[in-house]
């Protein structure tokens, strides 16, 4: 991997993480309906622009689809690792009242089911607070699920936004 790779792949998962985590962050502190629906739309789009992006910086060579899709993959890495860091910082200092709330919503819910004793839901609510305040783990499972999503919908993506070699670009500097 050379160096603009890498660069082209931080920008665009910079790009991507910082959007994605701003539309998660407003979901929580300000939910509405549709925001859900946007985060998707510009998760896909910006995957889309920054692929399209690549495969034509690949020139007369061409750009094949497990390249677009390996430049997806280590973009959504230094996605997730921007998403997860924000998102701990987050969770920890201003949007923690948010995401306690949304803590104790899920626990309630789980209590009402009625399929667990208090002292499985005492553990369930200890381990839940673990998990959502932890910034180790919610930097690595940030990395997981950008990586995970940028897969799937890299999949399609890379299908279009892949360029084939000019077949003739060698002949053009053969007579040169």
């Amino acid at each position: 991997m050379n160096n603009n790779y890498l660069l082209r792949a931080s920008i665009a998962g910079a790009v991507i993480g910082a959007v994605s985590v701003t539309l998660d962050l407003l979901q929580v502190c300000c939910p509405f309906a549709g925001i859900g629906f946007i985060g998707f739309a510009a998760m896909v789009g910006l995957i889309w622009y920054y692929a399209r992006g690549y495969a034509q910086s690949c020139g007369s060579a061409g750009c094949s689809y497990g390249q677009v899709l390996g430049f997806i993959v280590v973009s959504m890495v230094f996605a997730g690792v921007l998403y997860g860091a924000v998102k701990a910082v987050a969770v920890n200092t201003f949007a923690e009242e948010e995401f306690r709330i949304l803590l104790d919503k899920s626990m309630d819910m789980i209590k009402q089911m009625g399929i667990y004793s208090k002292a499985q839901i005492k553990q369930m609510n200890g381990m839940m607070d673990t998990i959502q305040f932890n910034p180790i783990f919610i930097v690595i499972s940030s990395v997981f699920s950008m990586v995970f999503n940028g897969v799937l919908y890299g999949l399609v993506i890379a299908a279009f936004t892949r360029r084939e070699a000019d077949p003739f670009a060698e002949e053009i500097s053969n007579e040169e």
